[in-house]
């Protein structure tokens, strides 16, 4: 008799150790659908890669910028150089607004290399044309820079300094050595035609003013 009850009890357990099994195996096959289910109804992925080459032409003292080029590695479209006023910082790896704005627009212009120089070649968040150092050697770099197969240039050094004498005077050298590129040169407008008087917009007014609305026209010599 008590045979039979522990042969009784022991049927019992493996009864249940087999149920629990069964258990166990069913929720596996459950979980494996559930994923396979889920897997299934999320979209195939893309993954992108751009990488952005940053170069910088400096003076040894690094008190001097005559170069700034940021050119999207493994993309061949257009190439154009940004003459502004004077750069602002020596580190490659801080991007200034002026630079941000220029890539956010011109790269969704269809440009692949930005190339930006300036009108004077010292670094400085506030320029003092008065006490500028020489600047012949910035005109002789941008010579040379203006030989490399640009598709435009664009001319974008604002309306500040309007009667400065010795601004005056290095625009009017610029436009000198620009003379032969007549034909590449533009200058930026906003395609809602709010600011079309303005004449050589820089980049950071174009974007605070109208970013994502950037177009460009091609530039007429002032006459001096």
């Amino acid at each position: 008799m008590e045979k039979a009850k522990q042969n009784a009890a022991s049927e019992k357990e493996m009864q249940t150790v087999s149920e629990k099994e069964i258990q166990t195996v069913s929720e596996k096959e459950t979980q494996t659908v559930s994923e396979k289910e889920t897997q299934a109804a999320l979209p195939e992925k893309i993954k992108q890669t751009m990488l952005l080459e940053k170069t910088g032409i400096f003076s040894k003292s690094l008190s001097r910028r005559y170069e700034y080029t940021i050119t999207c590695k493994g993309v061949d479209t257009k190439k154009i150089l940004v003459i502004c006023t004077n750069p602002a910082s020596s580190n490659l790896l801080a991007v200034d607004t002026t630079t941000n704005y220029l890539m956010n627009n011109l790269f969704a212009m269809g440009y692949s290399t930005i190339t930006l120089c300036n009108l004077f070649a010292e670094i400085t968040n506030k320029l003092k044309p008065a006490k500028a150092e020489d600047n012949a050697d910035n005109m002789e770099y941008l010579k040379e820079i203006l030989k490399r197969d640009f598709d435009e240039i664009l001319l974008g050094f604002g309306n500040g300094f309007t009667s400065n004498k010795r601004v005056k005077a290095e625009k009017e050298t610029l436009y000198k050595i620009l003379k032969p590129y007549a034909k590449k040169l533009v200058e930026l407008v906003d395609t809602d035609g709010t600011y079309k008087n303005l004449k050589t917009i820089h980049p950071l007014f174009a974007g605070q003013r109208f970013s994502g609305k950037w177009m460009i026209r091609k530039f007429n010599f002032p006459k001096l």
